[in-house]
């Protein structure tokens, strides 16, 4: 309920007595009344002003100033003046509203308005690049920048670590593939290349070049021939350091599958060059079946190599035929070199110690080697007792390679090629690990073969080379099984195995079932056919 304001007010209502009848009053008529005014000393008559009651509230005292307490007063439409901040001669220094020094100061220098639309303008923070009293230094600051990018990099900048002294920019490569000159080396796939640096990466990019001919006007698909050497140019960024190189090709056939020899890649803007040994196949038809391979740069430069080769104290154990050794290490292998000796006529004689000196890329730590002689001359067959490398450039990476066994075709398993597993004991022994090989053949017509059948097991530390399986027995038959024994370095953990004939002899066809390989340990493992050939 709505409180009166006043007393006087209070009483009024009260005497106020309605015009209208209430509705019991209905039913007869009443004359119109005239409401009840009240007497003096609560009613206000003429000009005759009455005091107010000692119980009545007291009155709030409204200054004359302030005009907008007036009942007369008008909001005007433009907004009053706001009061200055920066100039106030009025008030005292100590007054609240007294000017400041640090807003004296800002208007004097930077000249920001004190009002914008009725609103003081708030000062900015504090910009070092918009300070006039650092207009100099910034200018020999930033002159200083552009000068070294003109003429290079300032003395008291950081070194740079992948060697350039050049701004990143678009950099063309030079890249030179060699193909082996081997039987069957060649390809005509289409070759990829990517290439992974410490600074960037250029994405798988194809190796090709225009090809055709002008007679016919026919294109002609580009080929890697046997011992040749392209070179192809990229652009891409700068890469830094090339850490690796993968290479593939999209050949699924058998004369599809390409041996890379070596790859080098040269930076024509800083002139620097990676050599990639190779020394492998692309092929899924050849030693393990893999057409894309990752490789790494040679991290040294070119090498000297000491080959000591002991050959046995055995009859006929010398040998006429011309020896090849490959040596293998962690950052790469070396080229196929022949052993050969100009100051001594007769070599790898019975009994004898034999040294030969080559120059070749380092291959760092030493893993394995690949010794073979080519079978010619009228002796021959070789027993090669032990082989030991050494790198002249540095003396502790010498290793020594055991071999003890037969290089001939008619003395032992008829190889007349070994790898031989390296080992820093000169007193190491060549422990050999048996690998029992049991092949089935299919129960089908024509199922038997008389070709020459060969395996080669794919482990962890490598393979094992081509091993001919035969013995004294008919092998290979109609539904029969054949036993053999192939013996080869611990290859660790057995990942694959590729078995596979020369096509040689009447029906050279074969159905193979499958086939069982189980080791010294009695580890075996069942492998289909279908997955072998």
């Amino acid at each position: 309920m709505w409180m009166p304001a006043t007393n006087s007010e209070a009483v009024r209502r009260c005497l106020d007595i309605p015009i209208q009848p209430m509705s019991s009053q209905i039913a007869r008529p009443i004359p119109p009344q005239k409401p009840i005014q009240p007497k003096p000393p609560y009613a206000l008559d003429g000009q005759v002003k009455v005091a107010r009651p000692y119980s009545a509230p007291q009155r709030r005292i409204v200054a004359p100033s302030d005009p907008w307490r007036s009942n007369n007063y008008v909001e005007s439409r433009t907004p009053p003046r706001a009061r200055s901040y920066y100039v106030n001669d009025e008030y005292p220094r100590t007054h609240p509203y007294a000017s400041r020094q640090r807003e004296n100061f800002v208007k004097k220098n930077f000249g920001y308005p004190e009002v914008q639309r009725g609103k003081s303008t708030p000062i900015p923070p504090y910009d070092a690049l918009g300070d006039h009293h650092l207009n100099e230094y910034w200018e020999r600051r930033f002159g200083s920048i552009q000068a070294s990018r003109k003429h290079g990099r300032p003395a008291s900048a950081l070194s740079n670590r992948s060697g350039s002294s050049k701004s990143d920019g678009p950099v063309v490569y030079k890249v030179w593939v060699i193909t082996a000159d081997k039987p069957n080396a060649a390809t005509d796939a289409k070759v990829y290349i990517s290439i992974k640096g410490t600074k960037d990466r250029i994405k798988r990019h194809r190796l090709t070049k225009k090809a055709g001919s002008v007679k016919y006007n026919k294109a002609v698909a580009f080929r890697f021939s046997r011992g040749s050497t392209h070179m192809f140019k990229l652009h891409g960024p700068e890469l830094g350091n090339i850490k690796s190189i993968v290479l593939e090709h999209d050949g699924i056939k058998k004369e599809d599958g390409w041996f890379v020899q070596e790859v080098e890649i040269m930076n024509t803007k800083r002139k620097k060059s990676w050599y990639f040994m190779c020394n492998t196949w692309l092929s899924l038809h050849h030693t393990d079946g893999h057409s894309k391979r990752e490789f790494f740069p040679h991290l040294g430069s070119k090498t000297d190599y000491e080959i000591v080769v002991v050959t046995g104290d055995k009859v006929t154990a010398g040998t006429d035929s011309n020896v090849f050794i490959t040596i293998y290490g962690k950052t790469g292998a070396t080229k196929k070199t022949a052993l050969k000796n100009t100051n001594k006529k007769k070599l790898f004689q019975q009994g004898d110690t034999d040294i030969f000196k080559f120059h070749d890329t380092c291959v760092g730590p030493m893993t394995k080697i690949k010794i073979e002689h080519d079978n010619t001359g009228v002796c021959p067959g070789w027993y090669l007792e032990r082989v030991v490398v050494t790198d002249l450039k540095h003396p502790k990476l010498k290793y020594y390679f055991p071999c003890g066994q037969w290089l001939a075709r008619d003395e032992g398993d008829g190889a007349i090629c070994r790898t031989l597993l390296g080992s820093r004991d000169p007193f190491a022994i060549r422990k050999d690990t048996k690998y029992k090989i049991s092949v089935f053949t299919g129960d089908k017509a024509g199922a038997g073969t008389d070709s020459n059948v060969y395996i080669i097991l794919f482990g962890e530390n490598g393979d094992s080379g081509e091993k001919y399986l035969d013995n004294k027995k008919n092998n290979f038959e109609r539904n029969k099984t054949d036993t053999f024994v192939v013996e080869s370095p611990c290859l660790g953990r057995l990942d694959r195995i590729r078995i596979g004939h020369d096509n040689s002899g009447f029906g050279p066809g074969w159905f193979l079932e499958k086939l069982v390989q189980e080791d010294c340990k009695g580890e075996f493992k069942a492998i289909p056919g279908e997955a072998l050939v």
